[in-house]
């Protein structure tokens, strides 16, 4: 950096790096690592520039803290995020100084004037850039604690507390300095340093953030707060004051360097009217009210009556002395004491105060600067500072003396610039630029484990004592032999006589000698710790071997010297000159025996079946076992025998038959499980893998997360995991590269050979070439239209039949006099007739591509017109049909929500609401307002734009609804994820301005779907501004809404209060229908405007109706707040008309003659425009919906058809489908799949099935009940495959098709085709329902037949038919399906009303956008096996159902998977089994959340048996080696000793290591043996294998060591050793011979000790007493 830039701020993030800041003038640069991130320039000066870490708790969407630079300007705060975002805060006050907190700012305001100096706050926080800077408040103890448990307080106006409430921080006097937070990761301890101009004292604040409520957060699109605008005073002012909110691919792009001027000039209207009428809000009124007042902030509250608190201050420390002038070196700083504890540092005038925990001063030294530091523990800070004299010190914890640092300088010390890690930027006397200075202490993990072992020992002051002179010889280590050898003359002699000198003080080798069992005892599980380490040198393992010795023999321990020698540590050749004290000898003979541990002999112990097991002595319980209690561990002290306390936890639980979940708890507990294993040896791995695999096979679902992901049991994780990518469960490590499922023709790509660049060429330039189809189908699409249409070409002709822009070939040849013709020739009306059929295939490519295709976020998504073009004859130009713009909307929209439904659903879920704009249309230039070309294609973009949006609201949340109570709503709307559910207001705003009535229809809808069930009050607001019912008078005419737009609107209400009861809703919804009712105004001559989103009064009825519907759905019995509205009563009136109203217009309006109704039946049983059936259709829709399901038979009659023949023929037909529909939707139970029950819904009068014997019109009514009858047993049995509802639909599909088909040869003929073809409609949606997803022949068949091209048949009559053949090949085909609940139900009603339009933009009755929502209805088809790693169906899966009988007893079910899902209702538990996986075993008990989980993915994952935990462990060949490395070292041993007749060889092998494998070959033995009378048998080659290997390499070794002692030699080395007679001298040469002869064959043989071999040899004699032994 340049030298003229000066350091603004600097901050040392973990995860992302060195941050700093460097201003320059107005120029503020950020770095990181020394590596230029970006550069800002201010408008103004720049009041301060510094680098937080804030934590966004109100920021939906966050991913918890980033790095943010926050830049002051003159009025406005900029805040830049390292992940690209910037935002920028309006300030209501001049900031005077600004310091960062842990999470978030705190902000001191500029003095204000005299006459408000003493009732305005000066510090404030700022939590967030959405959030407002609020006061602080000033705590005590005790409100600290009871912060702890209401995480809220609330404040008080006034001094006195009231309510539990807290005071304001109001002190005009306190001057900001500085604040200091904790670095260490388990605290979240912060402290403010501030000047009292009053007192003229400095001060030290404990800075609290306290939670808020989940009611008090804000969000970017929360509402809650945006009701309380009324309520000025409250201090979490919810205005956003963000500029803009641009996403991170934009910034990235973007080369320009922002300005905080810029920045400012880009805020919205909405911000900048919130900082230009300061008035609005509290602080600006604070800020720039010019009349004085004696408490504003007691003005404040009386607006406000409870203000949270979020920042609360509280007095910890202050100067004893006062000062004239703050001190210019003041500052403050946290590092960590010994034991890991926070004491906070503070520098004032030239001394250094050190405040322990309780805030006393534990330390005062002289300084001049200071900072804290890295230096000898991980995690933790040190204190570096300069002394007056120029040299630099480290402070160990804080509160030690200080160690001196200038041997790594050449000079004096002015000041330290800034420190980062574990180095520090000094600025040394006559030298400007800053020389770095390394401060890190190396400290090998041994040493460090040795001195944190005797926390555990020592007195709290003793072992500080200890660290010091411990960190100043170590600290001139040439390297870690060097370390070793110091540390060990320090705790053996009490002095390192190296240099520089370091010694011991008195008071620490006093506690040393007193304490020597308890040291050694500490020492030696170090020692056992070490020796479990794989990469741990041997050498140091040996210098901790001889410090034991040394230690045991220095202090006088005789008996734990000879059990260290008898364990396999062997004296060293310098051991003679240790000379043992008098005084010493003497005392250890009166004391007990000493406690040595011994991690070998506790295993053989405890693994012993008739042993009663005792855990293994940690350091933990060393104050218990030698009754030390003036002891304080060290932060991080019990990991100095980690792998120790986790091998030792395994055994012990292992050995009394605990299940993994106790088993592994320790090692699962740990932050990094598998790196621990690696630092294991290579026994142990195995050991501890085997274990793992062992608990493999038996493991159980409802263990912890962290026990399953040790044990590699990531299908339990998936299949008890919420989340919808399965595969996140699983580390990178672990999988592997999916391969899609071949489609039958035995070719797998994996053995496909290489191919060339033509061939990648060609895919590129191709992506579809040598495909039947034409979009890039997903791998699991693939795999289920691979799988379940291999044999045949089902799927490829259903995508030819619904393909819309291939042109259509026909062999009719036209001849030049009919080609001249013109728009009147009969080419034209074939491709208008054609139009009818291409223009409706968009409604059901979005059937046939759900969730097909694969999410490019980086690109806009393609979007496929339909195009309406044929070849006639053997010409081979295609003539192409044009339309108008307006009849082009509709079908343009519905391609725009095919493309949007054809992605994949999780993908879309997980996209950012950038991306919907990233696919905005581009907007003609001013100058194109001319041109009619670019006007269209505009035009033509935004409608399926439109379409897009509601199709990124329907895929945006899952299809099943959460509960309805108030806990899951709240719940479920915080987890809402999608583009439309995190979509900024600023957004939505954006769309509905440009008053296009195709994207304001898809818009609230798409909302509506994305926020179903949540009530969000957010959404509801956009809703309501679309009903003129809900907004202010005069507003509705300023709107000039469409009927469609309204009917979207009020259909959106009932999706997101469904199920909700409002009582508010309904009354709105009530009132409509009733409105609609009586109103007399014909709305049909609104559809003759050029707008395709306007329809009439009829369709905004029909709204009304579902919406009332859905939010009462199913409760109309067992609700009681809406009892008093008596909803069936009411609604029954508005069907019968008997309610009293306005006469004569009304009435008259009504009439009409028979013929005129006829003439509109004829066009496809349209009424006309007043008929009353038409008014009443949304109240009988209301009534079936409200009791849907609940088979309350009073409803079911409200609904009842009429008996007699007269008042049949008079009835509308479709009324009467509608009634009869409803009525068998309410006795949903009583709906059977059965002709005769058909045949039972059919009133007296049309039951005749033969046209002849009764009367025209009744036989109308007859079909048009059949089919609502039908379409009941559809909706009952959607996408069950029932057989016998399919059978019964589809005999009645042709008996219906017949009449039909026939040719009308009269009036009444003719209407009785019409009938029949719109009663077919329904029929084939019936039929395609029950089957859905299932690729039915036999339905196909009868789907495809009507594809053809007639003048019979209109653009309704395609929609129905191609929509039920996209139905039946949903999502590609087998892989997804309907669901048939209640919520389901209603929503597939009005999906597939049955009246569909006859024209491209005809809405009036029903809005063409309400077609899709059948998306909130799919669910997954088929129960599928998947493997967890890849994500690769298992094919041949075999899956048990066990399910409780009606007989008390067990039945099991067997399936295949695939296989459609089953009824789960009675199933107890799954279990599932394939080859080449684990098995799984589910408990899906009735209301657990495993069954719901299945239930709703309907995918079940499996682990394979390949895919262990032990990737990056030793394998098996390594195990091996090791192996035969320690019989190696056996065979070697024992031949060196048995050289000569003398046992003594000249140069022996390193017994130690030796005896320390086969310990622990011995300890795997046994735990071998373990496992295996536990398990019977072994499932796994592997494990058998090591298992195997390891009992025949120990009886190897124990039949050699066998055979050694039988030697005349050893055996009298034995019975030396037991007699205790002719001894050798510790000093003398044949000693280390002599124990390790004895050691080996203690090791390996159940030798008894000396005492109990006495006792042996009273009834053997001596001469028999080895060979008896060893018998």
């Amino acid at each position: 950096m340049d030298g003229r830039q000066a350091l603004a701020a600097a901050l040392d993030d973990a995860a992302t790096g060195s941050h700093r800041a460097h201003t320059q003038g107005t120029a503020v640069s950020w770095t990181v690592d020394g590596r230029f991130v970006r550069s800002f320039r201010a408008g103004g000066a720049v009041s301060a520039a510094i680098v937080e870490h804030v934590a966004f708790t109100r920021f939906t969407g966050s991913e918890g803290p980033v790095v943010s630079l926050c830049v002051f300007g003159a009025d406005t705060l900029v805040i830049h995020y390292y992940t690209g975002e910037s935002f920028s805060v309006a300030l209501p006050f001049g900031v005077e100084r600004a310091c960062a907190l842990q999470q978030g700012l705190l902000v001191q305001r500029r003095a204000a004037e005299p006459a408000f100096a003493g009732s305005l706050p000066t510090l404030f926080s700022l939590l967030g850039p959405r959030s407002e800077f609020k006061m602080l408040g000033l705590g005590r103890a005790p409100d600290m604690d009871r912060m702890g448990r209401q995480r809220q307080l609330l404040l008080s106006p006034t001094p006195a507390r009231t309510d539990g409430a807290i005071p304001v921080f109001n002190d005009p006097n306190i001057v900001l300095l500085g604040t200091a937070a904790s670095r260490r990761s388990s605290s979240q301890a912060q402290f403010v340093l501030c000047w009292d101009t009053g007192a003229r004292r400095h001060h030290v604040y404990q800075c609290t953030v306290v939670d808020q409520p989940p009611d008090t957060e804000c969000t970017a699109d929360s509402d809650a707060s945006l009701s309380q605008l009324s309520n000025i005073s409250q201090l979490s002012a919810s205005r956003p004051r963000m500029a803009r909110q641009a996403s991170l691919s934009v910034q990235r792009r973007s080369s320009a360097v922002p300005s905080i001027g810029a920045a400012s000039r880009r805020k919205s209207g909405f911000a900048s009217a919130v900082k230009n009428d300061r008035r609005s809000s509290m602080l600006g009124r604070i800020s720039l009210n010019d009349s004085p007042a004696p408490n504003y902030a007691a003005d404040i509250f009386r607006e406000q009556r409870q203000m949270r608190a979020e920042v609360v201050l509280q007095l910890c420390w202050s100067e004893r002395r006062s000062r004239e002038e703050p001190c210019a070196d003041a500052c403050i700083c946290v590092v960590q004491s010994a034991a890991g504890a926070d004491v906070v540092c503070v520098l004032t005038g030239g001394v250094l105060v050190a405040l322990d925990a309780a805030f006393e001063e534990a330390m005062r030294c002289p300084a001049v600067s200071m900072a804290p530091v890295r230096a000898t523990r991980p995690g933790l800070d040190d204190l570096l500072l300069v002394s007056p004299t120029g040299d630099l010190l480290l402070t160990l914890g804080g509160i030690a003396k200080p160690l001196s640092l200038l041997h790594r300088l050449t000079g004096n010390v002015a000041r330290i610039v800034y420190t980062e890690n574990d180095q520090a930027a000094i600025e040394l006397v006559g030298h400007p630029d800053p020389v770095l200075v390394s401060t890190h202490v190396r400290i090998s993990r041994i040493a460090r484990a040795l001195v944190d072992s005797l926390s555990f020992v020592l007195s709290r002051s003793a072992f500080l004592l200890l660290w010091r002179s411990a960190v100043s010889s170590i600290l001139h280590a040439a390297n870690a032999d060097d370390e070793m050898d110091r540390l060990s003359s320090l705790l053996l002699h009490g002095s390192d006589q190296r240099e520089p000198a370091a010694s011991l003080p008195a008071r620490v080798k006093a506690e040393l000698r007193d304490r020597a069992p308890a040291v050694l005892f500490a020492f030696r599980l170090v020692y056992e710790d070490s020796a479990l380490y794989k990469f741990e040198p041997a050498k140091r393992v040996a210098a901790v071997g001889q410090l034991l010795l040394r230690f045991a023999l220095q202090t006088g321990q005789t008996r734990a010297h000879h059990a260290l020698l008898r364990s396999g540590l062997v004296s060293a050749t310098n051991m003679g000159l240790i000379e043992t004290p008098a005084a010493t000898r003497q005392r250890s003979a009166d004391r007990e025996p000493a406690i040595v541990p011994s991690l070998a002999k506790w295993a053989l112990s405890v693994l012993d079946a008739d042993s009663q097991p005792q855990p293994f002595p940690t350091l933990e319980h060393m104050g218990n076992l030698f009754e030390i209690t003036d002891t304080e561990p060290v932060s991080g002290g019990r990991d100095s025998t980690k792998l120790l306390n986790v091998i030792a936890n395994v055994l012990y639980q292992l050995a009394l038959g605990r299940d993994a979940a106790l088993v592994l708890r320790q090692l699962a507990n740990d932050k990094a499980p598998m790196q621990l294993l690696r630092q294991l040896s290579v026994d142990m791995q195995w050991l501890v893998c085997s274990v793992i695999e062992d608990m493999q096979q038996r493991s159980i679902s409802s263990w912890p997360a962290s026990i399953l992901r040790l044990l590699g049991r990531y299908d339990m994780l998936a299949n008890t995991n919420e989340q919808s990518d399965c595969i996140a469960v699983v580390p990178s490590s672990c999988r592997a590269a999916a391969k899609p499922v071949d489609s039958g023709d035995g070719e797998d790509d994996a053995l496909a050979g290489p191919k060339g660049i033509v061939e990648l060429c060609d895919q590129v330039i191709e992506p579809h070439a040598g495909q039947s189809h034409v979009w890039n189908q997903s791998q699991r699409s693939r795999e289920f239209s691979a799988l379940a249409f291999s044999r045949d070409l089902r799927l490829d002709e259903a995508e030819r039949l619904l393909h819309m822009s291939a042109p259509t070939h026909t062999t009719t040849s036209l001849d030049s006099a009919e080609a001249a013709d013109g728009a009147d020739g009969p080419k034209s009306q074939y491709l208008g007739l054609l139009a009818r059929r291409v223009l409706a295939l968009p409604l059901s490519q979005s059937l046939l591509r759900y969730s097909a295709q694969q999410l490019n976020p980086q690109d806009a998504l393609p979007i496929q017109h339909p195009a309406v073009a044929a070849h006639f004859g053997g010409s081979k130009a295609a003539s192409a049909w044009t339309a108008d713009a307006s009849d082009m909307s509709w079908p343009l929209f519905h391609s725009g929500v095919a493309a949007a439904l054809s992605v994949e659903r999780d993908q879309l879920r997980r996209a950012h609401p950038s991306w919907v704009l990233l696919n905005w249309p581009v907007e003609p230039a001013d100058t194109a307002q001319d041109n009619p070309d670019a006007m269209k294609e505009f035009n033509t973009a935004l409608a399926a734009h439109a379409g897009f949006l509601l199709g990124v609201g329907l895929l945006t949340r899952d299809p099943e609804l959460s509960n309805s109570n108030d806990d899951r709503r709240q719940q479920q709307q915080r987890n809402s994820s999608g583009p439309l559910c995190n979509m900024p207001p600023w957004q939505a705003f954006k769309y509905l301005s440009k008053r296009h009535g195709l994207t304001s229809i898809a818009l609230l809808l798409g909302c509506a779907c994305a926020h179903r069930g949540t009530m969000s009050s957010s959404v509801s607001k956009i809703l309501s501004l679309h009903i003129p019912t809900l907004l202010p008078p005069g507003s509705s005419e300023l709107m000039l809404l469409s009927y469609g737009t309204q009917a979207a609107a009020m259909l959106g209400l009932g999706l997101l209060f469904m199920r909700s009861q409002n009582r508010r809703m309904v009354e709105v919804m009530l009132h409509e229908l009733e409105s609609i009712k009586w109103d007399a105004r014909d709305t049909s001559a609104r559809l003759d405007g050029a707008d395709p989103a306007e329809s009439t009064s009829e369709c905004y009825s029909l709204a009304s109706g579902f919406a009332l519907g859905l939010t009462v759905l199913g409760c109309g019995q067992s609700t009681r707040t809406l009892a008093d509205l008596r909803l069936l009563d009411t609604l029954s009136e508005f069907i019968s008309g008997q309610r009293a109203g306005p006469p004569g217009p009304h009435v008259n309006s009504q009439t009409g003659s028979s013929h005129d109704a006829t003439l509109e039946m004829l066009g496809g049983l349209s009424i006309s425009a007043r008929s009353e059936s038409v008014s009443d259709i949304g109240a009988i829709a209301a009534i079936g919906l409200v009791f849907l399901g609940t088979n309350y038979a009073p409803a079911a009659q409200r609904l009842a058809l009429p008996k007699s023949p007269a008042q049949l023929r008079e009835a509308d037909p479709f009324l009467m489908l509608w009634k009869s529909l409803m009525q068998s939707l309410i006795m949903l139970d009583a709906v059977q799949s059965t002709p005769a029950w058909v045949e039972s819904t059919i009133p007296r009068a049309c039951a005749s099935s033969e046209r002849g014997t009764q009367f025209p019109d009744l036989f109308r009514i007859r079909l048009h009940i059949i089919a609502a009858s039908c379409m009941a047993i559809a909706l009952k049995h959607a996408g069950t495959e029932d057989p016998r509802a399919h059978s019964t639909v589809l005999s009645y599909f042709d008996e219906i098709e017949q009449v039909a088909s026939k040719p009308s040869l009269g009036y009444e003929s003719s209407l009785t085709r019409s009938a029949a073809q719109s009663c077919l409609d329904v029929m084939c949606v019936a039929t395609a329902l029950v089957m859905a997803g299932s690729g039915d022949i036999p339905t196909m068949a009868r789907l495809r037949a009507l594809h053809g091209v007639s003048a019979s048949r209109s653009y309704g009559n395609h929609m129905a038919s191609h929509m039920a053949l996209g139905i039946l090949f949903l999502g590609g085909g087998a892989r997804f399906t309907l669901s048939h609940s209640l919520e389901s139900i209603a929503l597939l009603l009005i999906a597939f009303f049955p009246r569909f339009p006859q024209q491209y933009s005809d809405n009036r009755e029903h809005l063409q956008a309400w077609r899709h929502l059948w998306a909130l209805c799919v669910v997954p088809r088929c129960l599928v096996v998947r493997d967890v790693s890849t994500g690769r169906m298992c094919r041949d899966a075999e899956v048990l159902l066990v399910e409780h009988a009606p007989d008390g007893g067990e039945r099991v079910t067997r399936v295949v998977s695939p296989v459609p899902f089953p009824d789960m209702a009675n199933v107890r538990t799954v279990c599932v089994s394939a080859p080449g996986f684990m098995p799984l075993r589910l408990d899906v008990m009735s209301g657990s959340y495993t069954r719901r989980l299945v239930c709703k993915r309907r995918v079940l994952y499996m682990q394979p048996l390949d895919d262990t935990p032990k990737r990056g462990l030793a394998t098996l060949t390594e195990y091996m080696q090791w192996l035969a490395t320690t019989k190696a070292g056996v065979d070697s041993m024992c031949e060196q000793l048995v050289q000569s007749d003398d046992p003594a060889p000249s140069t022996p092998v390193d017994c130690a290591s030796v005896i320390r494998a086969v310990e622990q070959l011995r300890i795997c033995a046994r735990a071998a043996r373990a496992l295996a009378t536990a398990r019977k048998s072994s499932d796994s080659h592997a494990g058998g294998c090591w298992a195997e290997s390891t009992f025949l390499a120990w009886l190897d070794i124990r039949q050699r060591v066998l055979l050694l002692g039988r030697r005349d030699e050893c055996r009298r080395v034995l019975v030396r050793y037991w007699t205790g007679s002719q001894l050798p001298d510790i000093a003398s040469s044949d000693s280390a011979v002599f124990y390790a002869v004895i050691s080996l064959l203690y090791s390996v043989l159940d030798l008894p000790a000396p005492t109990d071999a006495m006792t042996i040899a009273k009834q053997v004699p001596v001469t028999q007493l080895v060979d008896y032994v060893l018998e």
